[in-house]
C-alpha cells in the first residue's frame, strides 16, 4: 500500500512538473507563432492604400460624418443635403488614377471605405428594409450617382495588380439611426429609417454577403470598431463560406487570417512591433499571430477624409512612419482620401510619389547582401570600405517569428576588431537599423542572441546601405 501511495505521488509529481513546464513553454514563447497563408502575403506586402470616399467626403470628416446638425442641410462645397444619396456626386471620379499613386507610393493592396459611419453605400445595394423597399441609401438609389463605384475601384486594381479589399462599418449607420453597434432610442430624423436592433444586423449581414460574394477574391477585409457578439457566429460562418483567404483587420475571434491594429493612428507605434499577441506592438510570448496593421493619415491632424486646404504631412515625417511601421515588422496602412471630384489631389499625389521615390532610392541598392541560418553571425561583406548608416534585416518566418534579440557589429578593416553598430528586438518581415552616426565598414555582421524555437532562425536577407538624401540633407 505504501508503494502505491509513493508511487501515486510521485505521479502527482511529475504531473506537475510537466504541467508547469508546458506553461512555460507556451508563455515564453518557446514555440514560435505562425502565419496563415494571406497573414503573410499581408505582411510583405508592406504597404497598402486605405482608401476614405464616401458621403463623409461631402460632409464632414469623421466617423460619423454625418450627424443631427448636418443631415438635413447642405454643406456649402455640396449638392444637397447629407441625407440625399444625390449629394454624393464625384464628377471626375476615375479609379485609374487611383491606382497610379498606389503604385506610385509602392502600395500593394488597398481597402476603399464601401460603407462608413453614415451608412451610405458605395454599391448598388439590394437588401430590403423591414418595408420591404430596397435599401435607399447607395448610389444606386433614384437620382443618385448611378455607378457601382466597387465595380469600378476592383476592375482598376486588378488592372493595376494590386489585391483589393473593402471596409464596412458595423459600428456605426446614421442612415439606420445606429451608433456605436446600437440603434438609438427616440424619433429618427426626416430621411432616417427607424429599426430594430435585429433587423439593423440582419441588413448588416445581408450587405457584407453583397461586398464578399460579388467583387472577386478580396485581399482584406475591415471591422473597424469590431461586431456584437449576437453577429459573431453569423459573421463567422460567412467570412469562411465567402472569403477565407482575406485577411480581416480586427478580425480576430472571426477569422482564421486577422490582422491586429497597432494600438495608435500616428504612424509612431513606438519600439518593436510583434506579429505575434493581439494587443497593441504585440507580445513575443503569444502564441497567436496577427500581424500589426499601422493605419495612418497623410493629412495632418488625423484627418481621414478629404478636406480642402488640409495641410499634409511632410516627405521627411513619412520617412520617420515608414521606419517606425514597415522597419519595425509592421504594415503601414496610409490614408487616400480622395477629393470631391472622385480622384487623388494633385498635392496628395506629389506627396505619394515623393515617398514611393524615397524608399527605392534608399533601399533598392545595396552596397552588400547575405543571408544564413545556424548560431554563426551572418556576415555582409563590403569588398572595400565604404560610410553606411542602415542596415535591413528579415527573417524567414513561414513556420514562426522565431528572433527575439539581435545585435549588428561592423569592422573597419578586415583583420580588425568587430564594433557595435546597433542591437534590437523583434524581426520578423522586415527591421531596418538605423546606426546614430555613419561608419565606415568593409564588413558588417549580424547575430541572433535571442532565438526561440527547437530550430535557429534563418536570415533570409541581410543588406547593408549608405545613407540616404532628403533633398541636400542626410538622414540618420
Amino acid at each position: 500500500r505504501r508503494s502505491w501511495v509513493r508511487l501515486k505521488a510521485e505521479f502527482v509529481l511529475i504531473l506537475r512538473v510537466c504541467t508547469m513546464r508546458l506553461f512555460l513553454h507556451l508563455c515564453t514563447g518557446a514555440v514560435a507563432a505562425a502565419p496563415t497563408a494571406p497573414q503573410l502575403e499581408y505582411q510583405q506586402h508592406e504597404i497598402m492604400a486605405l482608401v476614405h470616399f464616401n458621403m463623409a467626403t461631402f460632409a464632414k470628416n469623421g466617423d460619423p460624418g454625418c450627424s443631427p446638425d448636418n443631415w438635413n442641410t447642405k454643406q456649402k462645397y455640396a449638392a444637397g443635403k447629407t441625407s440625399d444619396p444625390a449629394t454624393f456626386s464625384p464628377a471626375k471620379l476615375d479609379t485609374d488614377q487611383w491606382a497610379k499613386s498606389m503604385i506610385d507610393v509602392g502600395a500593394k493592396h488597398a481597402v476603399l471605405t464601401a460603407k462608413h459611419g453614415c451608412g451610405f453605400a458605395l454599391w448598388p445595394s439590394k437588401v430590403k428594409l423591414p418595408s420591404g423597399d430596397t435599401y435607399g441609401y447607395s448610389v444606386g438609389s433614384p437620382g443618385a450617382l448611378g455607378r457601382d463605384v466597387l465595380q469600378e475601384f476592383s476592375s482598376s486594381m486588378e488592372k493595376a495588380g494590386i489585391g483589393h479589399g473593402f471596409y464596412y462599418s458595423l459600428t456605426n449607420n446614421f442612415y439606420l439611426n445606429v451608433r456605436v453597434h446600437s440603434v438609438q432610442p427616440g424619433p429618427t430624423l426626416p430621411g432616417q429609417v427607424k429599426v430594430s436592433q435585429e433587423q439593423f444586423e440582419q441588413i448588416a449581414l445581408a450587405q457584407v454577403s453583397e461586398l464578399w460574394s460579388n467583387y472577386g477574391n478580396l485581399t482584406e477585409i475591415w471591422f473597424d470598431g469590431g461586431y456584437t457578439s449576437d453577429m459573431k457566429q453569423n459573421i463567422t460562418a460567412l467570412l469562411a463560406a465567402r472569403q477565407p483567404s482575406a485577411a480581416a483587420f480586427g478580425g480576430f475571434g472571426v477569422s482564421h487570417n486577422p490582422v491586429c491594429w497597432v494600438g495608435t493612428e500616428s504612424g509612431n507605434p513606438g519600439g518593436d512591433i510583434w506579429s505575434s499577441g493581439t494587443d497593441g506592438t504585440g507580445d513575443p510570448g503569444s502564441s497567436d499571430f496577427c500581424p500589426k496593421g499601422c493605419d495612418t493619415t497623410l493629412q495632418e491632424g488625423d484627418v481621414w477624409f478629404f478636406e480642402e486646404g488640409q495641410a499634409i504631412r511632410s516627405l521627411k515625417e513619412l520617412i520617420d512612419v515608414y521606419h517606425a511601421t514597415v522597419g519595425r515588422n509592421g504594415v503601414l496602412e496610409l490614408d487616400f482620401a480622395i477629393n470631391r471630384d472622385g480622384l487623388v489631389d494633385p498635392a496628395h499625389a506629389a506627396r505619394y510619389k515623393d515617398l514611393g521615390d524615397w524608399v527605392k532610392s534608399c533601399y533598392d541598392t545595396p552596397v552588400a547582401t547575405a543571408r544564413g541560418s545556424g548560431k554563426a553571425p551572418v556576415v555582409a561583406t563590403l569588398g572595400t570600405t565604404a560610410t553606411v548608416d542602415r542596415v535591413i534585416i528579415q527573417e524567414e518566418f513561414t513556420a514562426g517569428h522565431k528572433i527575439r534579440n539581435f545585435t549588428v557589429e561592423y569592422q573597419t578593416s578586415f583583420q580588425g576588431a568587430w564594433q557595435p553598430f546597433g542591437a534590437g528586438g523583434a524581426v520578423g518581415n522586415k527591421r531596418i537599423l538605423l546606426a546614430d552616426t555613419p561608419v565606415s565598414a568593409v564588413a558588417l555582421r549580424v547575430s541572433v542572441t535571442g532565438n526561440v524555437g527547437k530550430d535557429p532562425a534563418t536570415i533570409s536577407n541581410f543588406a547593408v546601405f549608405k545613407p540616404c538624401q532628403e533633398g541636400s540633407a542626410v538622414l540618420i
